[in-house]
């Protein structure tokens, strides 16, 4: 039996391996039919078609087609119901059948469907039941009713999990023995439940529906692991201190059953001598001169093994002073350490306060203050916090909130513009507060340089401001001022000592001629010669004889020049003159043309 059972799982992996449904009967999807045991009638459902007609009638229709072959038959369901039972009566065991579902109005709405019936039963679910809890738990189930005279038999599937876990385990059929089976990996004293279920032997029918739940709970075991366990310092006793052993209750995977109790042993007194008593959970008194202790979990089944805590003292250990403190697990491939913490055998305040107080102004009212914190050596505790203390010259000091010992930084905020402030802070351990830093003095920003400052950049803006509106506006200011001033107000007059025309240096004769603008120490000026200048009427008509006339003659043009003789190159009329026309002529810049009216501007022509 047990090496059938094992070649019908290996056919059953076969066909989950091919993508194939172990107990489906092959057919078209969308459409099943099974019969409801192996005597009972064929029960046919169908989906719900989408529109109008899923609220419809249904109408199965079946016709054999193999020893008899009729009309077809039908079986009209409920409105809105999709499926239909034929009665065992009406059909034959080992007749072919074929069977389609119309809707009212005659619609086919799902593909037709041919089978037989001995290839589509499906067993009812088998009644699974508790044989024995201890040792091992074991479970055993009665098949569901099936023809004896049948060649085929049943194969069943076993599945169980924790109470309350998602996945469940599926027990293999080679494993199982034929009505009975023995669960050989549960935990102890542990809640499961477990399903069976069956389908023909050779998985052409349908499996049957699971179970109703078998829930049981596993037998107690010897409880595992150590207590997890220390040591505190005890309330005090009539007639000797005493030391507080606390403990963690057993975890309750580990303690495998319901703990009873505790036991506990310890060493005390200079004689060594070792002592038991029993305990609840989870604390106990013992004598302040305990050097060891053993602790134990037990239930109904055994203990847990003892775990050891020694409260000897090795070392000369002085109070408030840090020590660094591992503990290391000691494993047989090795070791493994913590990591390390800071203890003091005993606590006091510290001696100094925080060093290197420096402040930061942020604000004219605000300010953020830095330090550096208490040394080591000087802190004599686990530091708790720190306090700030700040001082005006005309208050009394007030203390902050308390700031945590691993700040270096406080903001204060409500300060005055303008003010000088002392400050300290002092470092607190569970003992209390220690002794004060050295003052630091700060002085927090005066409001007015602020307003001289916006006042300095306002103007400076306007100025700024001013310079490109007047950068942007020159032209048109330049003339708007010819316009409304006076020529002689805003007209350029020509400096004749940026004149470059040469000047020859005089050979003693005062009456040489050393050019226009050469002074003379004994030189007088020539005398003006005045002009009037009248406007003519038309300039179209004007009679150029009744123009004045000078009253010197044009000097002659020098030999050679092919130039007409300009107003500002003629000269005084003497025998001197006229040797200084024989001397080169001197070259003019061009400067003063700039300035000078030329003849047309002078008759008014231009």
């Amino acid at each position: 039996m047990r090496r059938r059972g094992r070649a019908a799982w290996l056919l059953l992996l076969a066909l989950k391996t091919f993508g194939f449904q172990e107990g489906d009967p092959e057919g078209p999807p969308g459409m099943a039919c099974y019969q409801m045991g192996p005597s009972g009638g064929m029960n046919c459902s169908w989906p719900s078609p989408p529109g109008p007609e899923a609220n419809t009638t249904y109408t199965l229709h079946y016709q054999s087609l193999k020893l008899i072959r009729d009309q077809s038959r039908s079986s009209q369901a409920p409105a809105g119901r999709r499926w239909v039972v034929i009665e065992r009566g009406r059909l034959r065991h080992n007749e072919e059948y074929a069977v389609w579902v119309e809707a009212g109005g005659g619609t086919q709405i799902a593909p037709r469907l041919t089978l037989t019936l001995h290839e589509i039963v499906k067993p009812e679910p088998p009644e699974l039941g508790l044989v024995e809890l201890t040792p091992v738990v074991t479970v055993n189930w009665t098949n569901p009713r099936w023809p004896q005279h049948s060649p085929l038999g049943l194969a069943c599937d076993l599945r169980y999990r924790m109470s309350g876990a998602p996945n469940w385990t599926r027990v293999h059929e080679e494993d199982m023995e034929p009505n009975s089976y023995e669960f050989s990996s549960l935990e102890p004293f542990s809640a499961y439940e477990a399903q069976i279920r069956c389908i023909p032997e050779d998985r052409k029918g349908f499996w049957s529906d699971w179970s109703p739940p078998l829930t049981f709970r596993t037998p107690e075991d010897a409880p595992q692991g150590l207590v997890d366990v220390w040591q505190a310092a005890g309330p005090p006793e009539p007639g000797q201190p005493s030391l507080l052993l606390l403990w963690k209750p057993l975890d309750p995977r580990a303690a495998r059953g319901v703990v009873r109790g505790y036991s506990i042993t310890f060493r005390a007194g200079s004689n060594r001598a070792e002592s038991s008593l029993d305990a609840p959970c989870c604390r106990a008194s013992l004598p302040a001169s305990t050097t060891h202790v053993w602790i134990s979990a037990k239930n109904n089944v055994g203990r847990t093994p003892p775990a050891n805590l020694s409260l000897e003292r090795q070392g000369d250990f002085r109070p408030r002073v840090p020590y660094q403190v591992r503990v290391y697990g000691l494993y047989p491939q090795g070791f493994g350490a913590s990591a390390p913490v800071r203890a003091y055998t005993q606590e006091g305040v510290p001696s100094a306060g925080p060093q290197g107080l420096q402040d930061r102004s942020i604000s004219k009212e605000a300010s953020v203050i830095s330090w550096e914190a208490i040394p080591l050596a000087q802190r004599n505790g686990h530091l708790a916090h720190y306090t700030l203390y700040l001082a005006a010259p005309t208050g009394s000091p007030r203390a902050s909130r308390p700031i945590a010992a691993t700040e270096t930084t406080y903001t204060l905020q409500g300060l005055e513009p303008g003010t000088s402030y002392r400050l300290w802070m002092t470092g607190s351990t569970s003992i209390g507060e220690g002794n004060a830093s050295t003052i630091h003095l700060f002085h927090t920003p005066d409001s007015r340089w602020e307003a001289v400052l916006a006042a300095l950049l306002a103007v400076g803006f306007l100025l700024f401001l001013a310079c490109i509106v007047g950068a942007v506006l020159h032209a048109k200011l330049l003339d708007l001022c010819r316009k409304v001033l006076p020529r002689w107000c805003w007209e350029k007059v020509p400096d004749p000592t940026l004149s470059r025309i040469p000047l020859h240096e005089g050979d003693g004769d005062p009456y040489r001629y050393q050019g226009p603008l050469a002074p003379g120490p004994d030189l007088e000026e020539p005398p003006l010669t005045l002009l009037d200048i009248e406007e003519p009427a038309d300039p179209g008509t004007q009679d150029y004889s009744t123009l004045p006339q000078l009253e010197s003659p044009l000097p002659p043009l020098p030999h050679g020049s092919g130039a007409s003789a300009r107003p500002e190159e003629l000269g005084p009329s003497s025998s001197a003159r006229e040797e200084a026309w024989e001397e080169p002529a001197p070259v003019t810049s061009g400067y003063e043309k700039h300035f000078m009216p030329t003849l047309e501007e002078v008759l008014g022509l231009a």
